[in-house]
This record gives structure tokens, sequence and C-alpha cells, in this order.
């Protein structure tokens, strides 16, 4: 298989040679049909002059006069109606003139044969050294009537310049490729890096370095998303390596409880015993059901053909119903809740919303301190509501905070172990949000946190 870079050179001398073929027709062409005519008229114009020089200055040797024409630059060719012929100048390649040619301008016609010389592709007319390429007039000296066929001698006025012409394009030929060779190594350098880094990042290293993401063009922006790509693809493959060993722990510790408790309930216990045991059971279970629910709910609204169930409820009953069933759980950690909501019908999905306030509001109990306080606010204004739930726990530091809504991402390993959570949940939130049109944002101090959800009240708009 052929490199970009044997690609591009090959395409490019191709462009080149094809472009000096096609420059060469175009120019034989343009010669044939707009200047031949005007080439043929000047030189007739000119072997008209030297006929009528001649033909008036009967005392001038007619060999002399010739040659000192010829010396000026021209071929040409002299001959009588006795066959009697002479060549003043460099010797034409080609005799190819007919007797009926010579005859017609001994009578007095014009020989036109610039003009009428047969076009060919690779000889253009005017270079081309034939005695029919000439121009024949009449002329008459000492009594005797000549057919006189001259044409510029190129050799000649090339003479001087077609060794620097010659040297020029070599010259630009041999720098043109010197120049492509250098191009396409400075073109696809860049590619190469891009493909070595390919190859380190698909073996798992994810140390990119030395790409031209300075480069202001395709290949830098190019680059610059690349390394981008690689930073986000190690920072993702570190988030869920953390959730798997995070995740392993969360499921493996309510298993093992369920598997210890479940052999002490077969032993002979008191009522309260096997009460407290089966009540330690099913609240394992609701753990490994929560967390299987979030992965499910995550897997399903990560299709993007996934479609949202949309009806129109009042916003205001479901934040309350969810309230109420948090209340035992708000009252075991001594909390206080207090709430402002107001009347909202808003057009969305009632499960999935569902989840998105019980994820928040789980959050603002778990992570809230002992006797700490609940604080939701609901604002409606004339195109969306903007819901604010509010906690008076430790806060999140400032370098979390614009991870939280990242998928497996925990804030803290020892702190979030001790009360569960699977990093899930919030990306779950923005997630839904997103599918609505809407938008979450926290704000954070050692104070306390405030998420802010700013919802479309049509969110088919």
């Amino acid at each position: 298989m052929k490199s970009l870079y044997v690609k591009f050179v090959v395409m490019t001398l191709g462009i080149m040679i094809l472009s000096f073929f096609i420059a060469f027709v175009v120019s034989n062409a343009y010669y044939q049909y707009n200047l031949k005519d005007s080439n043929d008229e000047k030189n007739t114009e000119i072997a008209t002059e030297v006929a009528s020089f001649i033909e008036a200055n009967p005392k001038v040797s007619l060999e002399e006069y010739l040659t000192t024409i010829a010396d000026a630059g021209y071929q040409m060719y002299l001959a009588d109606g006795n066959n009697n012929e002479q060549f003043f100048g460099a010797d034409f390649n080609n005799h190819n003139l007919s007797s009926d040619v010579v005859g017609s301008v001994l009578n007095g016609k014009i020989y036109h044969g610039m003009a009428n010389f047969e076009a060919e592709i690779f000889v253009t007319g005017f270079f081309a050294n034939e005695l029919s390429n000439t121009i024949g007039v009449p002329v008459e000296h000492d009594g005797i009537s000549y057919a006189l066929f001259m044409r510029p001698d190129i050799n000649l006025l090339f003479n001087e310049m077609h060794l620097l012409f010659g040297l020029l394009f070599m010259l630009t030929v041999i720098l043109s490729i010197v120049l492509v060779f250098i191009s396409a190594h400075f073109l696809i350098k860049p590619v190469t890096k891009l493909s070595e880094a390919t190859k380190l990042l698909a073996a798992g290293d994810y140390s990119v370095h030395d790409l031209d993401t300075n480069r202001r063009d395709e290949l830098g922006e190019l680059s610059s998303n690349f390394a981008r790509m690689s930073r986000q693809i190690e920072y993702s493959d570190k988030i869920q390596k953390d959730f798997i060993s995070n995740i392993s722990h969360d499921i493996q510790s309510p298993l093992s409880s369920i598997k210890g408790y479940n052999k002490l309930l077969n032993k002979p216990l008191t009522a309260a015993e096997r009460s407290e045991y089966t009540e330690t059971v099913d609240f394992e279970i609701d753990r490994l059901s929560t967390m299987t629910e979030q992965l499910l709910i995550l897997s399903s609204i990560d299709h993007e053909d996934y479609l949202l169930r949309k009806e129109s409820y009042n916003l205001r009953e479901q934040l309350e119903r969810l309230i109420k069933v948090y209340e035992w759980k708000i009252n075991e950690k001594g909390l206080m809740l207090s709430h402002k909501l107001q009347d909202t019908e808003i057009m969305a999905d009632k499960a999935l919303m569902n989840t998105v306030w019980d994820n928040l509001l789980s959050n603002a109990v778990k992570y809230n301190g002992d006797a700490g306080s609940i604080d939701i606010e609901m604002t409606r204004y004339k195109a969306h509501t903007v819901i604010r739930i509010s906690d008076t726990g430790e806060g999140i530091d400032t370098v979390s905070i614009d991870k939280i809504f990242d998928r497996f991402y925990r804030v803290d390993t020892a702190r979030t172990s001790s009360v569960g959570g699977t990093g899930l949940g919030l990306s779950i939130v923005k997630k839904i949000l997103e599918l609505h049109n809407g938008s979450i944002n926290v704000r954070s101090s050692e104070n306390g946190t405030v998420f802010t959800v700013r919802l479309p009240v049509d969110t088919e708009e």
C-alpha cells in the first residue's frame, strides 16, 4: 500500500506533467487558430518589400542582397523557370515544395505556405523549418522572373537564447520536483505523527505528545482535537476503572451482607433478631435494586432514538409527593425541610422527571449534616420554571464541581462509600434534563450546595 507521502508526490508530479501537456496543446491551438494568419500576413509583407526593393534596384547584386537578408535572420529559396535554384541562410530541414507551387509563384501569385501549413499537435507551425512553411512572392531582376520563398530563421533568432531557455526549463523542473518533495514532507509529517499517536492510543498509551497543535490550519485543528480526545479518553478510562472498582465493592458489600444474614436466619433466633435481620436483608436488596435501576435508566436514555413519554402534569404535586416519601429519612437525620412551590403545569416525561427530583433530593439528604436543613424553591416564569434545591452539607470542592455530572464520578471515595452511591445519579439527571431542553448547574461552598434546574414549561417548543 502506497503511503500518503508517495501518493502526494506522484499526484503533484502528475499534475505538473499534465498541466505542461495541456498548456502546450492550448498554446499550439492558440497559434493555429489565432496567430497563424497574422504571422502569415506579417511575413508576406516583409517578402513583398524584399521583392519590391529588388525590382526597384536592378543594379543591386541579387545574391549579395539576399545574403544580407539571410544574415539578418531569414532563410530563403530562389528559383527561376529554368530549374535553377539557390538557397540563402540556414538550410531547410525538409525541401517539400512541389514544382506546381514554384510555377504558380513564377506566374505572379503569392504563396501563403505559413497560413496553409498543416496543423499538428506536437509541432507548432511557426517553428517548422520546412520549405513548404514559407511565403512565396514573384520577383523580377535583370529581365529574369524568379520565385522567392522566405521565412524567419528561428534557429538564428533564438541562437543566443535557446541555451538560456533550456537551462531555465531544466532548473524549473528540478526545483519543482525538489520543492514538491520538501512540501510533501512538511505536509505529511503531522499526519505521520497522528498515525503514530493513534497506534499508541489504541495500545492504551495516552501520553500523546509532539503533535503539531500550533499549526493554524486544518491539520493543526485536527491535532488539537486529537490531543483533546486523548485526554478525554484517558479521563473516561480512569473514571470507568474507578467506577468498576467502586461498583464492584458496592455490589459485593450488600451481597456479602445478604449472604451473611441469610445464614443467620437459618439459625434459631428470637422474633426481634429475625425481624432485624430480615429488615437488613431488605435494605441491602433495595441498594442493589437502586444500582441496577440507575444503570438501566442511563443505558435507556443514552439511545438517540429514545422516545419521551410526555404528558401534561402538575410539577408542584409531583415534588410534594416526593417530599412525603422522604419524610422518614429527613426525620431520621433530624433535618429541617422547607419548600416554596407554585402550581405549574409542564409537558414532560413524568417518570423521568421524578428520577431527576429523586436523585437531587436523595443527595441533599445523604450528604447533609445532622440537624441540617434543606430548602426547595420553585419560581415560575413565562416560558420556563426554575427549581432550586439547597442543602447545608459539607459542600463540593472546586476541583470536583466541574466533574460531578460526569458518569461514574464520585466526589470523595471515602465519604461516598459510607453513604452509598454509584456516581451515576447526577449524570442521569443532566441527561434527562437535556432530553427536555432543560439545564442544571451547581453552586457550592463550605456552608452547603445549591442545585438549580431550569426547565421549559412546554418542552416541545
